[in-house]
């Protein structure tokens, strides 16, 4: 396989006895498909019912939700490191999505339909299984990022945060930060500076 497939890190992510299949490979070639998107447009768009998952080869993107009176509500990340499947909750339910994925980087992706992964899934156990567990940790990841959210006071997530997922705090700005975690970004920058210093 070209070295510079776009498939490449996909493979490297799954099982090794299922990246070697040859015939698995090449019908994940045939259905899957390159995505590139541009810093600040729009993956899915409230209203829309998310077909497809992703997996990001590059990129950091942002799961928005606006309320009915324009606030603005962050409730993730997913970046190529160490998260980098995307996909949202209109994927699973089938009913219009209230969330928008936004790019916050010029993004890569592999996209698969939902259609194509179950297709997949029937016929390669070892897919299935794999993609299942891709899905729990999703689900995990959030469910424990939202606990941990409410369990500590604002300094204290952020410096759960720099000693557990720094990648957020190095490459998200800080407005997104700031909109997952309820607080003004003036009170973030704030906080953030004052651990900045401590660990000087």
């Amino acid at each position: 396989m070209d070295t510079h497939s776009p498939f490449e890190k996909l493979l490297k992510d799954m099982p090794q006895r299922l990246a070697e299949d040859a015939s698995f490979v090449r019908e994940l070639e045939t259905y899957a498909y390159l995505v590139t998107v541009k810093k600040g447009e729009l993956l899915l768009r409230p209203g829309e019912i998310c077909q497809n998952a992703y997996f990001i080869n590059k990129g950091l993107f942002v799961n928005i939700f606006t309320s009915e009176q324009g606030k603005e509500c962050v409730t993730g990340f997913a970046s190529d490191f160490p998260y980098p499947f995307l996909s949202e909750i209109s994927y699973f339910t089938g009913t219009p999505s209230n969330f928008e994925i936004k790019a916050l980087e010029d993004g890569e992706l592999l996209c698969l339909s939902r259609t194509q992964i179950e297709s997949l899934s029937a016929r390669y156990p070892l897919f299935a299984s794999y993609y299942q567990n891709v899905m729990l940790v999703i689900i995990s990841k959030l469910y424990m990022m939202f606990a941990y959210l409410q369990s500590y006071a604002a300094e204290e997530f952020i410096q759960f945060l720099y000693a557990h997922h720094k990648w957020i705090i190095q490459r998200v700005p800080d407005k997104y930060i700031a909109l997952y975690m309820g607080i003004s970004t003036s009170w973030y920058c704030k906080l953030k500076r004052k651990i900045i210093l401590k660990q000087a």
